[in-house]
């Protein structure tokens, strides 16, 4: 019975590992878009939200106690977003493999 149970965890996480992306289109942070104001007295811009510069793209992570941002340019826009939502499938799938793996753990005892 357990026997059973462990090969269907196995194929469950190998299903998991299958799908992983690939690692070299991975990148850790927060995809951003914003607007901005910009720093002409007159602009529209200092009116109404709806008349704010851009949109600008940027990648925000934390790193040795402080917050970094990388300027995305418009060209790299989907790419780079794909990226972090990468990162962020890898990380849901470290989870499921050690959930996976301490269910054997339980089952082998």
């Amino acid at each position: 019975m357990a026997e059973r149970k462990i090969e269907k965890l196995t194929k469950e996480k190998q299903k998991v590992i299958k799908d992983l992306p690939p690692l070299d289109k991975l990148m850790r942070g927060t995809f951003i878009q914003s607007y901005l104001e910009c720093i002409r007295a007159g602009c529209k811009c200092h009116k109404a939200k709806k008349y704010r510069h851009g949109p600008y793209y940027r990648v925000s992570y934390g790193k040795d106690g402080r917050m970094h941002h990388v300027y995305v340019p418009v060209k790299m826009k989907e790419e780079v977003k794909q990226w972090t939502e990468n990162y962020n499938k890898l990380w849901e799938a470290v989870e499921k493999i050690s959930d996976i793996n301490s269910r054997i753990i339980r089952l082998k005892k």
